[in-house]
């Protein structure tokens, strides 16, 4: 009697304690999107939430996976360019119009990257579809890029001091030709800074906006890409 009713309290135990089941918003299979708040996702990989892995201290959490595979996972918008996208948008913004993000974001290590791009985040012009400042993983460091901006001075820390922890992004930015960025991510356990970048000039046109994830060139050789996102505000 007492032996079956332990067994019973280790099962309901158990139970509790169990991974959430998760909700697939995208099966790698097709380019998909959607709306989710204030944020619109387009997903060529896997596209998942909640997040399951405790490591991760991010409350609403979305867990993207894009394969090693470079034929597999691809942005059929772009096949003559191959490339792999799980990203978030937020709302377009107007030349003028001052914003203010947050968003957190865990990259697990065994992501690695290479020459060629690999946005972790984008200031994209809608205008002219062209970024104007990216943060990107590129030849084992993450770091911010702009052929505008800060060019060749652009800030960057080793990969190995970004991946594996949560970090919070913080973004303030005015839209437009006589624009200006803030931007600042922190490790959130250790509260440390890792990476501050700062410019004014022209930051997009009449319509852009910010966005986040992971959105790269596919080629062979390349790793898996494994991250979550999530916990996003805007002021």
């Amino acid at each position: 009697m007492k032996a079956s009713i332990l067994i019973t309290l280790l099962l309901s135990t158990l139970a509790c304690t169990a991974a959430p089941s998760q909700t697939t918003l995208n099966d790698g299979k097709q380019l998909r999107n959607g709306k989710i708040g204030q944020l619109t996702w387009e997903a060529s990989g896997v596209l998942k939430t909640p997040c399951t892995d405790s490591k991760i201290a991010i409350g609403s959490c979305y867990s993207l996976s894009l394969s090693k595979d470079p034929n597999t996972n691809l942005d059929t918008n772009h096949l003559d360019s191959p490339r792999q996208r799980n990203e978030f948008r937020v709302p377009h913004g107007a030349a003028g119009e001052t914003r203010t993000y947050s968003w957190k974001m865990y990259l697990y290590s065994s992501t690695g990257s290479g020459s060629s791009f690999f946005h972790l985040m984008q200031v994209l012009d809608y205008v002219t579809l062209q970024p104007v400042v990216t943060l990107d993983a590129r030849k084992g460091n993450v770091q911010i890029e702009s052929s505008t901006l800060c060019k060749s001075g652009c800030p960057k820390i080793p990969m190995s001091a970004f991946t594996d922890r949560t970090t919070l992004h913080t973004m303030t930015i005015t839209y437009g030709p006589s624009g200006s960025i803030s931007y600042k991510i922190v490790d959130v356990s250790s509260k440390k800074t890792l990476l501050t970048y700062s410019a004014k000039g022209a930051l997009g046109s009449s319509k852009t906006a910010v966005k986040f994830g992971t959105y790269r060139s596919a080629y062979s050789g390349m790793t898996a890409a494994l991250a979550g996102v999530g916990d996003y505000t805007q002021q």
